[in-house]
């Protein structure tokens, strides 16, 4: 019997729609801006895919801050693909896919930073790229609905979100608190879990 995971996807969607509360009152005069610019939300997906050639030479050169001040920046730059695609009411699964790959891909190249820098075991850091996309797949498919959609499937990008927790630790890391083995350990085993649970949700259904 797979036991599902304690809360945390409950709890990470009553937060995303705080978010999602808190950037459409505050965020309403960039919005706006940004209309007016004719700037569409794909466009500043895309534009977030640029803060790779920073975040790659910041670990060429073990540059700690130059990492965090180029991944920080990238994140804050997310916060706005989607709130705009709100604010115009456009979103649409294929701006939902674009948004999560470039997500996850922004997130590879950080793990494999790590994994060239050596601060922790490379199979638990490598494990962790592929479990994490397996994790967002299996809850993408598991959520899926039949009907319209502008892409492959209806994407469902509110996928438990265990990158959090693993920003959090590595931020930890460049204060000098390195635990990063037995923390990837602890959140490859919950993913692991997650997945499976997943799974037999799926097979269920089916």
């Amino acid at each position: 019997m797979i036991i599902k995971p304690m809360g945390f996807e409950k709890s990470y969607n009553k937060f995303k729609e705080f978010s999602y509360k808190w950037r459409a009152k505050y965020f309403q005069p960039i919005l706006k801006l940004l209309a007016k610019l004719k700037i569409t939300p794909n466009q500043i997906t895309t534009f977030r895919l640029i803060f790779i050639l920073p975040l790659a030479y910041c670990f060429y050169t073990c540059n700690f801050w130059g990492i965090f001040f180029s991944y920080l920046i990238f994140w804050i730059v997310d916060l706005f693909d989607g709130s705009l695609a709100r604010y115009l009411n456009i979103t649409n699964d294929k701006g939902g896919f674009l948004d999560s790959l470039t997500d996850h891909f922004m997130y590879s190249v950080l793990i494999l930073g790590f994994i060239y820098l050596q601060v922790a075991d490379a199979v638990l850091l490598a494990y962790n790229i592929v479990i994490q996309l397996l994790v967002s797949i299996l809850a993408n498919v598991k959520k899926w609905q039949k009907g319209e959609s502008d892409w492959l499937i209806k994407i469902k990008s509110n996928a438990p979100y265990f990158k959090n927790w693993t920003h959090f630790f590595l931020l930890l890391y460049l204060f000098g608190f390195n635990y990063l083995n037995p923390i990837f350990f602890i959140l490859n085993i919950w993913m692991t879990i997650t997945s499976l649970y997943y799974f037999s949700a799926i097979k269920k259904r089916n």
